[in-house]
C-alpha cells in the first residue's frame, strides 16, 4: 500500500525491516503522521511539487550489523530513488546509546539523506549539534554522518559500514 498518495493519511504507524536471509529484526520505524504534502517556498505551498512527508519518525536501529541493509530497504520502500521526494520531519535515529536528530531529513536518489533544520549527535555522553549535516546510508561510507559545521566533524555509527561479506 502506498502511504503516500493523495488523500491518504497515515497515523501512528510502525514499520519493521529485517535482515535477509536470516529474517532478524535490524531497524523498526515508528511514524506519529504520513500523508501527501506540497514543496514550500517561505509561507507558500506549491501545488505543482508533490512531497512524502513522514512526521514524528523514530528510526531504531536494534542490529547494527545488519543496518545498513535496512537503510536501502528504506530507501526502496519509500520510493526516493524512482523520483518521489519524501521528507522526515522531527526526526531521531537511536543506535544503541547513542543517537542522532533532525528536524527534518531529505530522502533523494542517491547513497546520502540530507539532514536539515538543526541537527543534533550525541555518542558517548558528547554532543555536537549543527545547522544541517548528511548521512551516508550505503556504500563504503556508510553510517557517517557529517556535520556542516567550521570545522566539519564526521563520525561513524559502528556496524552500519558493510563487512568483507557485503
Amino acid at each position: 500500500m502506498d502511504i503516500l498518495k493523495p488523500g491518504c493519511t497515515v497515523r501512528n504507524a510502525v514499520f519493521p525491516f529485517y535482515s535477509q536471509p536470516e529474517r532478524k529484526l535490524s531497524t523498526v520505524v515508528h511514524v506519529e503522521k504520513a500523508y501527501l504534502d506540497y514543496e514550500r517556498k517561505g509561507f507558500f505551498h506549491i501545488g505543482v511539487l508533490p512531497v512524502g512527508a513522514l512526521e514524528g519518525v523514530t528510526i531504531e536501529v536494534r542490529d547494527t550489523r545488519s543496518a545498513g541493509e535496512a537503510f536501502q530497504q528504506m530507501q526502496r520502500w519509500l520510493g526516493a530513488g524512482s523520483g518521489r521526494r519524501v521528507e522526515l520531519r522531527q526526526v531521531k535515529f537511536l543506535f544503541s546509546t547513542n543517537s542522532l536528530e533532525a528536524g527534518k531529513v531529505q530522502c533523494r536518489a542517491g547513497d546520502r539523506w540530507e539532514l536539515l533544520d538543526g541537527v543534533r549527535l550525541v555518542c558517548g555522553g558528547n554532543e555536537a549539534r549543527a545547522r544541517r549535516a548528511t548521512l551516508q546510508i550505503s556504500g563504503q561510507d556508510a553510517g557517517q554522518v557529517v556535520l556542516e559545521e567550521t570545522p566539519e566533524l564526521t563520525y561513524s555509527f559502528p556496524g552500519l559500514r558493510p563487512g568483507p561479506d557485503h
